[in-house]
């Protein structure tokens, strides 16, 4: 008789034993499972860069991008115009956008790099390395 309620003991406390481990095992986080995504969902979007093309402006920030990939940029709040702007080139390659900006003392080239976020006839946004958005709307 002991002995029987001995093996019930011991089943008990192992079944109990069971139980608290399934239930410590449900309460742990998960192990990291990395999500398969598609190759094309790393493919940049292309966008069309003759929409670029045209005079643009963000506050008292212009920009005017030329045909050519040349451009010129000022800012009315400083009291400059146009024929008074820095000049530049640029090009994009998918939705990367480089400015390679003119330094007049030196005649250093400096690349600024955007992401282009929006672009379409009316409305460009482009974000630089920094994180920083910068919306524009086409003047002319």
């Amino acid at each position: 008789m002991k002995k029987k309620k001995l093996i019930i003991v011991i089943l008990i406390i192992i079944v109990l034993c069971l139980v608290a481990l399934f239930l410590w095992k449900k309460s742990q986080p998960k192990e990291y499972q990395p999500e398969t995504i598609e190759p094309e969902v790393f493919e940049d979007q292309v966008y069309d860069t003759d929409l670029i093309i045209g005079l643009w402006q963000s506050g008292s920030l212009f920009y005017r991008f030329n045909e050519d990939g040349t451009g010129t940029t000022w800012d009315s709040a400083d009291d400059v115009t146009e024929l008074e702007g820095s000049k530049f080139t640029w090009e994009t390659s998918k939705s990367r956008f480089i400015h390679y900006h003119q330094m007049e003392v030196n005649d250093a080239i400096i690349p600024k790099a955007y992401n282009i976020i929006k672009l379409d006839l009316m409305n460009m946004e482009i974000e630089d390395d920094y994180d920083v958005k910068t919306t524009f709307i086409k003047v002319e």
